[in-house]
């Protein structure tokens, strides 16, 4: 055991008292990074832009309630100077939701049905000439008229 301490304690002492060797790369033999600042070659990061937009609701009628928190993501891109493309991705949640009265199941499947990760929008303009464009939309409003369809489509009615 004296041996290997010993072996150890001198190991240490020489290679603190060493130097090591230290070489300068010449600048002009480093490696460039060539970049054009282009995310996968072709989107420019300056083109795009991020907006947010969070909403909380409440809705009661008669015995029934329901609550929702959403978040929004509003994604620009400007492909061209007269094109844009524009995306909004919402997540969704029912914190509580009782519309069944004291059916826990039933009000916990309603409560789920509302949640979740969807597109809600998503847009393409074009602008060819000075006083013309060319809007094309696509809306998914899940919140739009949910009570009818809720019941018609799981139940086949009131």
């Amino acid at each position: 055991m004296r041996k290997i301490s010993l072996i150890i304690i001198i190991t240490a002492v020489f290679a603190g008292m060493s130097y090591a060797q230290y070489k300068e790369i010449p600048y002009e033999t480093r490696m460039k990074l060539k970049s054009n600042n282009l995310i996968f070659g072709f989107i420019n990061p300056k083109n795009f832009s991020w907006t947010h937009s969070v909403n909380f609701s409440y809705q009661t009628f008669g015995n029934s309630s329901y609550s929702i928190a959403s978040y929004t993501g509003t994604l620009n891109y400007k492909v061209l100077k007269n094109l844009d493309i524009s995306a909004d991705v919402t997540m969704q949640y029912s914190p509580f939701a009782s519309i069944y009265g004291g059916n826990a199941a039933m009000n916990k499947d309603f409560q789920n049905s509302l949640g979740g990760v969807y597109l809600s929008r998503l847009s393409l303009s074009y602008k060819p000439l000075k006083n013309m464009f060319i809007n094309i939309n696509y809306f998914n409003n899940r919140n739009y008229n949910w009570y009818d369809d809720y019941f018609f489509s799981r139940y086949g009615g009131y």
